[in-house]
């Protein structure tokens, strides 16, 4: 241990980041934490949602009722509206509660199988809470204004060069494992030899941060919206509602060969919100990008691993970069937490690759795909200036026109396949039984317990299944008679992490048809059963990483 400062060095302290420090924290391993903005160097606010699965992530760190109560308040709803400028008129309307009204029937996402829901939240209040959390943890060392500079390494370890940003001195720290969380620029993926691949300009935006008490009042009578979608024969963009009273959000699109300047700044922030030369808001923050879906050749490079943004980089629908990157990041943890703490092999580090990129591929699609299709419909090039009318002629032309979009966007802001319906194949430590998987969607899965997805939630004696959860491996019993000592001792033996809970099975369809089931802490099926396999050390040998791909299937 004296030949290492530190176990597991992170660059970056964005929300992947530190997720990813937490989780490690938590679990006993010492953590290194380089950024290299200051401290007290507040975040932007490109993503404003936090998906349900993440919110299940913050219930384990203990912030999810935090992280809730940030933002929006009590009574603002959380509607999504497609219209012709903020102040309107609307041509459709995706109604979601309100935390006030969040525990009512009518809204979209209100019987998903979840205790939390997706929060619509901006990452200016996401990141203190976050970064608090993290501060909180003993195990790690937070070294802001520093930054990445190079790595080399060896069979032992990981030496990582390092420079103070204000002084430019460099010096050297030694860890066992580095992960690059250093956004899309990645240095570190750059270190590594990583190559992107994809499509490098799907669209451009301007996005201005803006601060008005006036915007509030447009939507007059009208319920207001945390995200409304604009399209009219001037310009296609959206307005973000930060705080619910005087902090917006305002996006701008721009043709993908065209010039940033080729839309007027300040007028295409008027056009957008349907408002006169003289409506008065104040521009707090700017930044141009472009909307790309790049994803990462690979993950990793020997004790070098990339999560986040520095593996894949998507148009930002719903925030599906921010939070697949935080399940990455929590996922990279675990598993080197697994191999530092000494229960695992370090071929269990292999799972990572194999069970994160075809995830960053699949989800990925799914956003160009929403994106695209949305592009299409409210281009401003097919937008007639009728659409804006007030009389019959521009209600039957909003009406037709809503009607496409509420269909097309249903499922990206109630995206319940995409949260929970995802699975994994191929993983080096799940025991696979010959069954498929069932087919999802971004709105719609069906809930199984097939090896690789997601473990169905339920409930225990009013108590989630979430909060019982072992810190590692869980072996759910359904029927008392079987008999799972010789699992467990094999378990105490070997020093294998793994928790017994015994439960009534659950009636969600035909999911839970075996008597036994494990699930890993972010509730991953790996295996299933009526009965133990003939070999219990040969499949904790599977999870452990210590068992090739044929030993996977002789223990299931």
């Amino acid at each position: 241990m004296a030949d290492f400062d530190t176990d597991v060095i992170v660059a970056g302290a964005g929300p992947v980041g530190t997720c990813l420090a937490i989780d490690a924290a938590m679990r006993g391993v010492r953590v290194v934490v380089l950024e290299p903005r200051g401290a007290d160097e507040p975040p932007d606010a490109k993503c404003n949602t936090i998906a349900a699965r993440t919110m299940e992530t913050f219930r384990r760190f203990g912030v999810a009722d935090e992280v809730r109560s940030k933002g929006l308040p009590d009574e603002y709803p959380t509607d999504t509206v497609y219209a012709a400028s903020l102040a309107g008129p609307e041509y459709t309307r995706i109604r979601m509660p309100a935390r006030s009204e969040r525990g009512g029937k009518g809204f979209h996402d209100d019987q998903w199988l979840t205790p939390e829901f997706m929060v619509r939240e901006s990452q200016l209040y996401l990141e203190p809470v976050l970064r608090q959390r993290m501060l909180a943890e003993s195990n790690v060392d937070f070294r802001p204004r520093t930054a990445f500079v190079s790595y080399l390494q060896d069979d032992a370890g990981v030496t990582v060069t390092v420079r103070d940003v204000d002084s430019g001195a460099e010096r050297q720290l030694r860890a066992r494992y580095l992960v690059g969380c250093d956004g899309g620029a990645s240095p570190v993926r750059k270190a590594m030899g990583a190559k992107l691949t994809g499509d490098a300009v799907i669209g451009k935006t301007r996005t201005t941060l803006v601060r008005s008490a006036a915007i509030r009042k447009l939507f007059g009578d009208r319920r207001p919206a945390w995200m409304t979608w604009v399209a009219n024969h001037k310009v296609r963009g959206n307005v973000v509602a930060i705080n619910g009273t005087d902090l917006w959000l305002v996006h701008r699109g721009v043709g993908p060969a065209a010039e940033y300047d080729s839309i007027d700044f300040d007028q295409s922030i008027r056009d957008v919100l349907g408002v006169r030369s003289d409506f008065p808001f104040e521009v707090v923050g700017h930044q141009d990008w472009i909307g790309r879906r790049l994803i990462a050749d690979r993950l990793r490079d020997g004790r070098v691993f990339i999560a986040g943004d520095a593996a894949h980089l998507w148009v930002p629908m719903a925030g599906y970069g921010m939070n697949a990157g935080i399940a990455d990041g929590v996922s990279i943890s675990w598993l080197l937490s697994a191999v530092v703490n000494g229960w695992a092999d370090p071929r269990i580090l292999d799972a990572y690759e194999a069970e994160r990129h075809p995830i960053t591929e699949q989800v990925s699609r799914f956003a160009m795909a929403s994106a695209v299709e949305n592009a299409q419909v409210m281009s401003t090039a097919s937008i007639p200036a009728a659409l804006s009318w007030r009389g019959p002629v521009g209600a039957f032309l909003r009406r037709r026109i809503g009607k496409r979009l509420y269909e097309l966007n249903v499922p990206q802001m109630s995206p319940e396949g995409l949260n929970y319906g995802y699975y994994y194949l191929g993983s080096p430590i799940i025991a696979y039984d010959g069954e498929e998987p069932p087919a999802y969607d971004m709105g719609s899965l069906t809930p199984s317990t097939v090896p690789g997805c997601r473990l169905p939630h339920f409930a225990i004696a009013g108590r989630s299944v979430i909060d019982l959860l072992g810190p590692d491996y869980t072996l759910i019993r359904f029927d008392e008679r079987v008999d799972v000592g010789p699992l467990q001792t094999a378990a105490a033996a070997a020093g294998f992490p793994l928790k017994t809970l015994d439960a009534r099975r659950p009636a969600i369809g035909n999911a839970f048809r075996h008597a036994l089931v494990i699930a890993r802490v972010d509730q991953t099926v790996v295996w299933r059963g009526d009965r133990l396999p003939g070999d219990p050390a040969g499949l904790l040998d599977l999870l452990a990483g210590r068992a090739d791909r044929r030993a996977a299937a002789k223990a299931a």
